[in-house]
């Protein structure tokens, strides 16, 4: 399925566990995703810029060149998966080299430095909403 990638996201739910940190959950229209927020001072129905973060990223090429072609884009596959409280594994698209950015069912990530391009590998210790 292709989806377009909207440029903000609504806030759809904010649970605050501490004075200013909260769970932020965001949908872009297609699914929502779930991010650390601190200071966060959103509430329900907020519109946000489509550009998260992450506190640290382990991104690297989703599969080697010399793959047959059948793996590769099996590999390919763009897919979040939520493995711990803010942290998620899968595989994005890189969109923008430069800046770090990549993109996963819609949702558009700063990771930093990006050694690769096309289908990437990534791991993410803390999603953040700023």
């Amino acid at each position: 399925m292709i989806m377009s990638v909207a440029s903000q996201l609504i806030v759809e739910k904010v649970e605050f566990y501490a004075d200013e940190a909260a769970t932020v959950t965001l949908n872009n229209g297609y699914s929502s995703i779930e991010a650390f927020c601190y200071p966060c001072d959103y509430k329900v129905g907020d519109k946000v810029d489509n550009l998260l973060r992450v506190l640290e990223a382990n991104v690297k090429s989703a599969y080697l060149l010399d793959w047959p072609e059948e793996v590769i884009e099996q590999a390919s596959q763009e897919r979040i998966e939520k493995t711990a409280t803010y942290s998620y594994v899968g595989c994005a698209k890189v969109t923008d080299e430069k800046k770090g950015i990549i993109t996963v069912n819609g949702f558009r990530i700063e990771v930093g430095a990006i050694a690769c391009s096309g289908a990437v590998a990534f791991e993410f210790s803390r999603l953040d909403l700023w």
